[in-house]
């Protein structure tokens, strides 16, 4: 019995440990979060509030919940249910960062203020963002997932390989240091020049190795679709017939072409990946890409192009 209640103190010590380094990380957090949020404020006109924030330290994660947007005049634009971020840390590109954004929606009074072209399909659906991505310090390598998904209508995912990005992560990491530093100040222009350099500098030296894009059909999407046409006075089959005299004429490869007559013709997905020769910078592929101009099938095999469509 002593022995159960030895250990049952010690577990009691390392939850109420856990609880109040929590609740010293929230504290922390939210002076940051609401900095950021002031910063926002100053920049754009536009607030932002939320109803609950909490941190854990066991996951390296922060979420905001009930977060609301308002403009300039007050007025609200839209609302998130919730906003996850885990992995980020002050002093360094973590091996493995998440932003989760869960059901973004512009409010009713927002969308009724649009244009009368404008989608109100799109404006009012429910959104979720997600982004991930992992870092290897030691390679440089980094993969990142991107997907946006309109509730119920359509969602686009993007994957993205990347060698030699340490430059651009260390790159990032100054950026933020820098803004850190001065507060809710907007930096100056010098300031601003030098992160562009320093960001232009970077991105010459990444080695692009992987894409894939996918867009696939959420269940509305075919309505979407033709309510679109419908406002410049096309139909579906006309538009399909558009698209094949364009393919015809369009200097892209044989595969992806019949991706996108497929893709025109069912409306349920359409999938483009590549993978591109290791050991050169995007600015040599850049150069390889523009002299294969012209040479569709050639190019297509030069970064080994595959499309699926239906």
């Amino acid at each position: 019995m002593k022995k159960l209640a030895i250990v049952a103190a010690v577990v009691a010590l390392a939850v109420g440990g856990a609880s109040y380094a929590n609740y010293a990380l929230t504290k922390e957090v939210k002076t940051e979060v609401d900095r950021q949020l002031a910063l926002l404020a100053k920049q754009t006109g536009s607030t932002a509030t939320y109803e609950t924030l909490s941190a854990s330290v066991f996951s390296q994660s922060v979420e905001l919940s009930g977060v609301e947007i308002k403009g300039f005049d007050n007025e609200n634009i839209a609302q998130i249910s919730s906003i996850t971020v885990a992995g980020y840390e002050v002093d360094k590109i973590a091996p493995r960062t998440e932003l989760s954004l869960k059901g973004f929606k512009f409010s009713d009074a927002f969308v009724a203020q649009l244009p009368n072209d404008a989608n109100n399909q799109l404006a009012s659906a429910s959104y979720d963002l997600h982004t991930l991505m992992n870092y290897d310090e030691n390679s440089g390598d980094s993969d990142i997932a991107f997907s946006l998904n309109a509730n119920q209508i359509v969602a686009l995912n993007f994957d993205l390989g990347l060698a030699k990005s340490k430059a651009l992560m260390e790159a990032s990491l100054a950026m933020g240091k820098m803004q850190q530093a001065q507060g809710t100040q907007a930096l100056p222009l010098e300031q601003q020049l030098q992160q562009q350099t320093l960001l232009m500098q970077a991105i010459s030296e990444l080695e692009p190795r992987s894409i894939e894009i996918k867009l696939n059909n959420e269940g509305e999407f075919k309505a979407l679709v033709e309510q679109v046409l419908s406002k410049q006075g096309m139909t579906l089959e006309q538009m399909q017939q558009m698209v094949e005299m364009q393919l015809q004429q369009a200097p892209v490869s044989d595969e992806l072409a019949q991706a996108i007559r497929d893709f025109t013709q069912g409306l349920g997905s359409l999938t483009v990946s590549a993978s591109l020769p290791a050991g050169q910078t995007m600015t040599e592929i850049n150069q390889q890409i523009f002299t294969l101009m012209g040479q569709p099938n050639e190019l297509a095999e030069f970064i080994n192009l595959k499309a699926k469509g239906d």
